[in-house]
């Protein structure tokens, strides 16, 4: 008998780490029969490594790169896929015309789980949504609402690490009354660059005014040791005053040595034992605030108009003029200062539950924030309780498997209708 396909039309880290692995997951725990076919998408916020990551995902039978996605937009057939008689488009990350596109070339029903609304979504059967507070935006934008499911938060369902606190803090040698700031400086090459140095430099003014604090950074899966290490060589010279360093290793394991001599013990792919280990982390704007909200971590959020922009149009043309151009300088910041939040809990929650900073032209900025929620245990505790319960409670992805699943069987005559 033909398997049934089921199509995860995807395109950069966040969505991929965070939606895609959870829900391949589930709907292979439920229909082992099924065929998973991650489907990547041309997007400007991809980082090359994708198509690697999504095969290494146990449950995932098939991944077309790209280039492949073309292929299908004009009409030709793709290479190695052949699609099944039956089969639903599943989109988690990209343009919504991405999934609508592919559904209409390979005559499978399409589903998305969305954050915001689009016309497009009109065309879809089903729409899931993480929250039920936005499901009134979505009917308003004339989805009709027999075809809305509110099926939780997917960002909460992948973040796994691989023991409790106490044992990793015991495994990384951390005693009992020393803190541990984690750094997590992204997932695109581009703002590791920025981001990395800059945090360094924070690390080396927090370990200069208060004793018995630790750091680590946690690497992504994204971003090669060689990449990392590139980075570290251009900390004396980056605009936001960053400082470099130099990978060492011995029985203890990978660390940064700044050029002042700190050491930062360096986790690859483990950013999830990294936030569970920490009392406060260091972070930039992305997936990474909710993974961390999630486990309820407390973190500073940073930014600035000084690091690349990818993209098309105004975007790109900004992205590409040199750090500390004027132009860039007054664009990027009459934008950033019309966002209310940068940091995905506190846009959840429409209000700031963590610090962020904007960072002009040193990243000492941070600092301050940084050693105020040290010294604040209590506030520290109150910010965990926030983000936990913002977050919401797990099971979306079981949720959202089973809708997917009843989708393949309306096709066979055995499921229910949505409504």
């Amino acid at each position: 008998m033909t398997k049934s396909d089921v199509i995860l039309v995807t395109n950069s880290p966040g969505e991929l780490c965070s939606w895609v692995r959870v829900t391949a997951d589930r709907l292979k725990m439920r229909s082992p029969d099924l065929r998973v076919v991650v489907m990547l998408v041309p997007c400007p916020y991809a980082t090359g490594k994708e198509e690697e990551i999504a095969k290494g995902f146990p449950s995932v039978d098939m991944v077309t790169p790209p280039s492949q996605f073309l292929r299908l937009m004009l009409g030709l057939s793709m290479k190695d896929y052949r699609p099944s008689s039956r089969g639903v488009v599943v989109f988690l990350g990209g343009d919504f015309w991405h999934a609508s596109l592919a559904a209409r070339r390979l005559k499978f029903p399409a589903m998305a789980y969305a954050v915001r609304p689009a016309s497009a979504l009109k065309k879809f059967s089903c729409i899931c949504l993480p929250r039920e507070d936005i499901k009134k935006d979505f009917i308003n934008s004339g989805i009709k609402e027999e075809k809305i499911r509110v099926v939780g938060n997917l960002m909460v369902e992948g973040v796994r690490p691989r023991k409790d606190k106490d044992e990793l803090r015991e495994i990384f040698g951390i005693k009992e009354n020393e803190l541990v700031v984690g750094i997590l400086p992204g997932s695109r090459l581009y703002h590791v660059q920025v981001s990395l140095p800059v945090y360094l430099r924070v690390a080396e003014e927090i370990s200069h005014r208060v004793e018995g604090v630790r750091f680590m950074v946690g690497l992504s899966p994204f971003i090669s040791v060689e990449d990392m290490e590139k980075c570290l060589g251009q900390g004396r010279d980056i605009q936001l005053g960053g400082v470099g360093g130099e990978l060492i290793e011995d029985s203890r394991g990978k660390f940064i040595r700044t050029f002042r001599g700190l050491e930062v013990r360096l986790l690859i792919d483990r950013q999830y034992d990294l936030m569970k280990a920490s009392d406060l982390v260091m972070t930039i704007p992305g997936t990474n605030t909710a993974e961390l909200a999630t486990l309820g971590i407390p973190m500073v959020v940073s930014y600035s108009w000084n690091v690349k922009i990818p993209g098309g149009g105004l975007g790109m043309f900004l992205g590409g003029l040199p750090p500390g151009n004027t132009l860039r300088k007054i664009v990027l910041s009459k934008v950033l200062e019309k966002l209310k939040f940068t940091a995905l809990p506190n846009q959840f929650a429409d209000k700031m539950i963590i610090p962020e900073v904007r960072v002009n032209n040193c990243g000492s900025e941070i600092t301050p924030a940084i050693i105020d929620l040290l010294g604040d245990p209590e506030r520290r505790r109150r910010i965990s309780g926030e983000l936990v319960k913002i977050m919401g409670e797990t099971g979306a992805a079981d949720r959202l498997a089973d809708l997917v699943i009843n989708e393949i069987e309306k096709q066979n005559g055995k499921g229910t209708s949505v409504r």
